[in-house]
């Protein structure tokens, strides 16, 4: 018991050491290369958004996960949530689709009394 004591003792110790606010609520966005959208289109609910750097470099493989981010920061509107998808190369352009949804919410009550169970 005293083990157990002295275990919690210790990690309320060690979250009071803590400062408040030091935590980030925000994602870490790696630095690099300034990325250039090249063109963006929405079909339903899906964006295609086409990429490659500022200086018309093509995106290695490395700094595609930073792309995707930068697709989704662009691709939904404010309601929805970004969903990057599928990725393909062709000549020198990164191509990303982001599936875009949301999610509503309803007070319509839904009768199930003629389903089967």
């Amino acid at each position: 018991m005293n083990v157990r004591f002295g275990f919690a003792l210790l990690g309320a110790g060690a979250l009071a050491a803590c400062e408040p606010g030091t935590v980030s609520t925000t994602p870490d966005v790696p630095e690099g290369p300034k990325i250039e959208i090249v063109e963006a289109a929405r079909a339903a609910d899906t964006t295609r958004v086409v990429m490659r750097y500022k200086d018309g470099g093509a995106i290695p493989l490395e700094d595609e996960g930073r792309a995707a981010l930068r697709a989704a920061s662009i691709a939904c509107m404010d309601d929805e949530t970004p969903i990057p998808d599928t990725r393909t190369r062709a000549a020198g352009l990164l191509t990303v689709n982001i599936f875009c949804i949301s999610v509503q919410a309803s007070d319509q009550v839904v009768d199930g009394s003629g389903l089967r169970t």
